[in-house]
């Protein structure tokens, strides 16, 4: 339920991130990076059903940053559960992107999830230039259940490391969020980018539906209501 919840979060992300792109944008122009995002820029999200408080999701462009030779923003997003359902079904979820600016491609991206009894962590390294991503997660099997902290469990597991063949100019699931507030949305397109995630190369579609008008704390505001089409499970799961 929750990451259904967190898919949702991602959405009126973008409808909010619309708002920020530059007047001038044309069809089939994709402006600047910086001239979309701030360093710093944080959006917080309170999570509730039936009107419970549940949880508090996060989004983040923590900065700019060097890796590897090239300029690049360094992008976060957490969901973690509230005392309540942290007694039923606890979420402690972390999720980074280091995106290259110019092109717009994947870097390196982590995954820290633990939802109730279920652990994972791994981090995948984007080489463009020979199609590879390297792709290495740690082994749980052998983590006591009551460890949480990531450096305590490296105590216990080993990582497997796994290489496998990448899409050029591919992004990962958190960065292509970033990728398509850059674009201008005309209503009733779809927009079509490669994605790498779970392992594998996906053609991720997003249809712009329509624009409508949205409520906020900050008054009444224009928006662009999109559909993705999902084809894999990550940040983006359908289902709960």
């Amino acid at each position: 339920m929750f990451i259904c919840v967190h898919l949702w979060l991602h959405m009126l992300f973008l409808l909010a991130g619309i708002l920020a792109l530059p007047g001038h944008a044309l069809a089939g122009q994709v402006p600047e990076m910086e001239r979309v995002y701030r360093e710093g820029e944080r959006l917080v999200y309170d999570v509730s059903w039936l009107g419970i408080k549940g949880g508090q999701a996060t989004l983040e462009v923590r900065g700019v940053v060097q890796l590897n030779g090239q300029r690049a923003y360094h992008l976060v997003t957490t969901a973690t559960s509230g005392p309540v359902l942290s007694k039923i079904y606890r979420v402690d979820d972390r999720t980074e992107s280091t995106i290259a600016l110019h092109p717009m491609r994947a870097l390196r991206f982590e995954k820290h999830l633990r939802e109730g009894r279920y652990r994972h962590s791994s981090q995948t390294e984007f080489d463009h230039e020979k199609g590879r991503a390297s792709f290495r997660y740690l082994d749980f099997s052998r983590v006591p259940r009551e460890v949480s902290r990531l450096e305590e469990a490296e105590r216990y597991g080993t990582y497997v490391n796994q290489e496998f063949p990448l899409t050029p100019g591919a992004l990962d699931e958190l960065s292509v969020l970033y990728y398509v507030r850059t674009l201008p949305l005309a209503s009733s397109t779809t927009v079509v980018t490669s994605v790498f995630a779970s392992r594998k190369n996906w053609d991720l579609e997003v249809k712009v539906l329509r624009r409508e008008p949205l409520e906020t704390a900050l008054g009444r505001r224009e928006t662009v209501v999109v559909e993705p089409l999902l084809k894999f499970e990550g940040i983006f799961q359908r289902t709960g």
